[in-house]
């Protein structure tokens, strides 16, 4: 965030590429609004820039709500391949989610396990257990069979692993429909609006 603005947009970008040893970046994208202080517009301004000097092949967005990413359309000359969200069963954003799709943005998915707050959850465990699978490798094939890029972390091998075996099962439509329904609009981050 402390990079918002047209110019340190630029000046980030110069010294990532550096940092990296890289002629351009595959994705660069702005992680945060910062609402309040209006220059997530002029920081994609900057974006769409880099992209059409070739230092970034594809531009986008992460935490960005409906609001922010209108704003974006209303000036753009280069649409967002990606946003970036909080998304996970106890947090499904449908509203962010539909906007997506009728702006042709995929839906990356940080935080998809909650930080792992939700691997207790009953009904999770249930459906592990009928799969004989981790309810991560549960969490993870939902947001997977939604259409989701999901973002896991861990620091464990096993985990990592783990996490990457989800291609041998699908969830069937009543399964999907039960962690679909887990919605609780809960946030382990913090609400895009409230920082700024």
């Amino acid at each position: 965030m402390d990079d918002l603005g047209y110019e340190k947009t630029l000046a980030a970008c110069a010294k990532s590429l550096k940092l990296l040893g890289l002629e351009y970046l595959d994705l660069y994208m702005i992680h945060w609004p910062a609402p309040e202080r209006e220059l997530y517009t002029d920081s994609w301004k900057a974006m769409e820039k880099l992209r059409q000097d070739g230092l970034v092949r594809s531009i986008g967005m992460s935490n960005f709500h409906p609001e922010h990413l209108d704003r974006i359309f209303e000036m753009a000359t280069a649409q967002p391949v990606v946003n970036q969200v909080e998304l996970h069963p106890w947090l499904s954003q449908e509203d962010v989610i539909s906007h997506h799709a009728t702006r042709g943005i995929t839906t990356q998915a940080w935080s998809p396990l909650a930080r792992g707050q939700i691997l207790d959850a009953p009904e999770l465990l249930e459906i592990a257990r009928s799969h004989e699978k981790s309810v991560s490798q549960i969490v993870l094939r939902w947001h997977v069979q939604r259409g989701y890029s999901v973002i896991p972390k861990s620091v464990r091998h096993e985990r990592v692993l783990e996490n990457s075996r989800l291609f041998d099962f699908d969830l069937r439509t009543d399964e999907m429909a039960t962690i679909s329904g887990m919605n609780r609009n809960f946030r382990t981050g913090v609400d895009p609006n409230d920082r700024n």
